[in-house]
């Protein structure tokens, strides 16, 4: 785990009944242009409910749930690009709460890349079947 600078927690909500397979992020402007260092996702096994009061989702959701980062590339800034595609959200978990919830010791670490969040997005191997909106909730670690 990097040494913490900043940090900002990222709420992005699937709602209620979607069917969607895609659930894209959306512009983070305290996020926007500074070198992020390291991200981790929280489930509700690590904390019961968001700070907009959401159901976070299960260790199961976490299971199908993978995220694509659209950021530049380290070794030449101005090419930007789907460079960080498809890691399962459950090599960003780690908090290891029962033998069940599947969770890495290592932080999900990165060089300082600029992401692009509008463009990043979670795609799931199936629909949620969440009955109430469900947050999928991230710890974003950046400098700058």
């Amino acid at each position: 785990m990097p040494s913490v600078i900043k940090s900002q927690l990222v709420e992005l909500v699937n709602p209620a009944n979607s069917t969607a397979t895609k659930l894209q992020f959306f512009d983070l402007p305290y996020l926007r242009f500074k070198q992020i260092t390291g991200i981790e996702v929280l489930n509700q096994n690590d904390v019961s409910l968001s700070p907009t009061g959401k159901t976070v989702i299960s260790g199961t959701q976490m299971k199908q749930a993978y995220i694509t980062l659209y950021s530049n590339d380290p070794s030449n800034p101005n090419n930007v690009g789907e460079w960080i595609q498809t890691v399962p959200l459950a090599l960003l978990h780690r908090v290891q709460n029962s033998s069940s919830d599947p969770f890495v010791r290592q932080g999900y670490n990165l060089v300082g890349q600029t992401i692009y969040w509008e463009k990043c997005f979670l795609n799931f191997s199936g629909s949620l079947a969440n009955a109430s909106d469900v947050s999928f909730l991230f710890n974003v670690y950046f400098k700058g």
